[in-house]
């Protein structure tokens, strides 16, 4: 008998903002990045760069709107 099939991907998010400390956002991404058979989405309400509070400029990638509907949200 044929397996059912399952969609196991796992979509991650996280919300990046202007004065947010970049470590809070970067750990992280570097662990759930890392999770085999997933996306990391970075999002904002725009897609202008934002800087850190330290003045390192982070992009986003999507908008809140664009953002697919995610199984894990990371909030720095």
């Amino acid at each position: 008998m044929d397996k059912p099939e399952t969609n196991n991907h796992l979509h991650i998010g996280a919300i990046i903002f202007p004065r947010l400390d970049q470590s809070d956002f970067t750990g992280p991404f570097e662990v759930l990045s890392r999770i085999p058979d997933s996306t990391f989405h970075i999002a904002w309400k725009e897609k202008a760069p934002v800087r850190d509070v330290r003045g390192l400029v982070l992009t986003p990638e999507k908008t809140f709107a664009e953002a697919p509907q995610l199984d894990l949200l990371l909030v720095p």
